[in-house]
């Protein structure tokens, strides 16, 4: 068996998913993606807010 007939043969047993599949996935990334980015800034706003006030509390 050379090279490339085993590339083919390995190939076929590939398990492709389905559109629905990809499109359930892609759809799932986007919102886990915003969920998170919206969930990062909060925090962010909140912990720059409140290390501006304890720097204006304790030494600035």
């Amino acid at each position: 068996m050379n090279l490339f007939q085993g590339i083919k043969m390995e190939y076929s047993k590939v398990q492709w998913p389905s559109k629905e599949e990809v499109k359930n996935s892609t759809l799932w990334v986007i919102a886990m993606s915003l969920i998170l980015s919206i969930y990062l800034g909060v925090f962010d706003l909140i912990a720059s807010r409140l290390l501006k006030i304890l720097v204006s509390l304790f030494g600035g």
